[in-house]
């Protein structure tokens, strides 16, 4: 997972304006809740909530599906 949350970091900040941001986004917060680095899962998912409020429904359920599992701070 390590491995994956480094290459989804190079394509959040890479791609991050572009369409493929926010799966990039949600891929990196679920390789650091794997990694247990829940502190950065949440925030990655807090950003995704926030700043793609406009992805497609499906990816922002996904990411608050997550944010409830790792009882993430609202």
């Amino acid at each position: 997972y390590k491995e994956a949350a480094v290459a989804f970091l190079a394509g959040y900040e890479k791609y991050g304006d572009g369409n493929k941001g926010p799966d990039s986004l949600l891929k990196l917060a679920l390789s650091l809740a794997k990694l247990r680095q829940t502190g950065a899962a949440c925030s990655s998912l807090r950003e995704l909530s926030t700043r793609y409020h406009n992805a497609p429904q499906t990816l922002l359920a996904r990411g608050s599906k997550e944010q409830d599992r790792l009882k993430c701070p609202r």
